[in-house]
């Protein structure tokens, strides 16, 4: 798709990886491990994402590291 004109296939204000995962955004990962995490994204970079990790009920969980390769889905609202 590089170099092709996306804008008719995309919804508008379809986000980019930078618009989507960045620090304080609030995601649900799921890993390969068959775990699934939410919390708030620290950081990111080309080896992860680091989650300040939240109980359901919303309290913090400590930090978690997860490498994009034992990443199946992340997802967020809005």
């Amino acid at each position: 798709m590089e170099g092709e004109n996306v804008g008719n296939r995309l919804r508008e204000g379809a986000p980019e990886i930078s618009g989507f995962l960045y620090r304080g955004r609030y995601v649900s990962v799921s890993a390969r491990t068959g775990t699934d995490l939410a919390g708030y994204v620290c950081d990111r970079d080309d080896n992860g994402i680091l989650l300040d990790v939240r109980d359901p009920g919303g309290d913090p969980h400590g930090y978690d590291f997860l490498p994009w390769s034992s990443i199946e889905r992340v997802s967020a609202e809005g």
